[in-house]
C-alpha cells in the first residue's frame, strides 16, 4: 500500500532480512514473468516463505532415506513419476532458455509438487524402488530449482550428494524413462477415482462396496476403429459397419461412435496409441486396492460382458 509513514517502495535488504534471500527471490521469480511488474504482497511472501519451509522438512526426510545406490525394480507408479520427471525437465529447460522464470519455478515447484503429492498417496513408500525413485526426483529437482532458490538447493543438494549444486550438472532428460502409455495408464485411474468421489458427492453416500464396470470387447474394437479413421461420424461407421458383431448392433454402435469422437478429438495420435495398448480391467483391478483405501470400501472390478447389470451396459472405452 502507499504510505507516507512506511513508505512507497519495499527495500530489498529489508525484504531479505525478515524472509530470507530464497524467499525473496522465489516470489519475485515466481510471480511474474521478468518483463512483468512485480506486486509485492506480505501475505503471499509468508505463504511462499512457508511453502520452502514444508520442501526443506520433506528434502530432509527423502535424503535420509536408506536408498539403494544402483537403479532396483521399479514399479509402475515409480515408473509414471519418473516419467512426468522427464516432462518437466524438457519443459523447465525450454522455459529458462525463453528467459521465462515464472514458467520454470512453477513446473519445477509446484507441478512436480502435485506429482509427488499423488505419488505418495499411490506407491508404497517402504520400497526400495520407490525410496531410489525419490531421491532421484529430489535430486534433478534441486538442480531444476537452482537458479531459483540457489542457497536452499545448495545446502540439500551438499547433504545428498556430498557436492554443491553447481557442480552438477543440468538434467537432461532420459528417454528410456519416458513412457506415453505409463502416464496414460495414472491418468486414467486418477479420473476413475474422480468419479467415484464426485458420485459420492452427489448422491451424499459413504458407500461400503465399489463396482467398476469397463467396457465390453466390441466397445474397444469401436474405439481402435475411431482413433485409427479419425472424428469423421460417417467414415468410422462405414469402417465399423464391415464387422459382422458390429453391424448387428446398429444404433448402439452409432452412439458410441458419436461419443468416442469427442474423446478422439481430444487426444495426440502418440495418446490413442497408448491407450490402444492399455488393458482397462487389468489396470483398474491393479488400483483396486488403492480406491478402497481411498473410500473406504470393498472394489470390484467386472468386465461389462460379466454382468447382468443394467448399469454394466453404460461403461465406456477408458471412462
Amino acid at each position: 500500500k502507499m504510505s507516507s509513514s512506511k513508505g512507497h517502495v519495499v527495500l530489498p535488504a529489508e525484504a531479505i532480512e525478515r524472509y530470507g534471500a530464497d524467499t525473496v527471490r522465489f516470489f519475485l521469480l515466481n510471480s511474474a514473468e521478468p518483463w512483468q511488474d512485480y506486486d509485492w504482497r506480505d501475505e503471499e511472501v509468508q505463504s511462499t516463505y512457508d511453502q520452502l519451509a514444508r520442501f526443506w522438512r520433506r528434502a530432509q526426510e527423502v535424503i535420509e532415506l536408506d536408498a539403494p545406490a544402483e537403479r532396483p525394480d521399479l514399479a509402475r507408479i515409480d515408473r509414471w513419476l519418473l516419467s512426468k520427471l522427464q516432462r518437466t525437465i524438457r519443459d523447465v529447460t525450454d522455459a529458462m532458455e525463453g528467459f521465462s522464470t515464472r514458467h520454470a519455478s512453477q513446473d519445477a515447484f509446484y507441478q512436480l509438487e502435485e506429482d509427488l503429492r499423488w505419488y505418495r498417496k499411490r506407491a508404497d513408500l517402504d520400497r526400495p524402488g520407490a525410496k531410489w525413485t525419490r531421491q532421484e526426483v529430489l535430486r534433478t529437482r534441486l538442480r531444476l530449482l537452482a537458479p531459483i532458490v540457489p542457497f536452499v538447493t545448495n545446502e540439500l543438494h551438499e547433504q545428498l550428494e556430498g557436492v554443491p549444486v553447481e557442480d552438477g550438472e543440468w538434467p537432461e532428460p532420459d528417454h528410456e524413462l519416458e513412457s506415453e502409455r505409463v502416464e496414460l495408464e495414472e491418468e486414467l485411474v486418477e479420473a476413475l477415482a474422480d468419479d467415484v468421489r464426485d458420485i459420492v458427492d452427489v448422491t451424499d453416500t459413504d458407500p461400503d462396496h465399489i463396482q467398476v464396470f469397463t467396457a465390453a470387447d466390441w466397445k474397444h474394437t469401436v474405439f481402435a476403429e475411431v482413433a485409427e479413421t479419425g472424428p469423421d461420424v460417417g467414415a468410422v461407421m462405414g469402417s465399423v459397419m464391415q464387422y459382422d458383431g458390429l453391424r448387428e448392433r446398429g444404433d448402439a454402435v452409432n452412439d458410441l461412435v458419436q461419443s468416442l469422437v469427442e474423446d478422439v478429438r481430444e487426444r495426440s495420435d502418440d495418446e490413442l496409441a497408448a491407450l490402444l495398448e492399455v488393458d482397462e480391467t487389468a489396470l483398474y483391478e491393479s488400483a483396486a486396492g488403492f480406491l478402497a483405501a481411498e473410500f473406504d470400501a470393498t472394489v470390484d472390478v467386472v468386465p461389462e460382458s460379466d454382468s447382468e447389470e443394467e448399469k454394466a451396459a453404460n461403461a465406456e472405452p477408458f471412462r
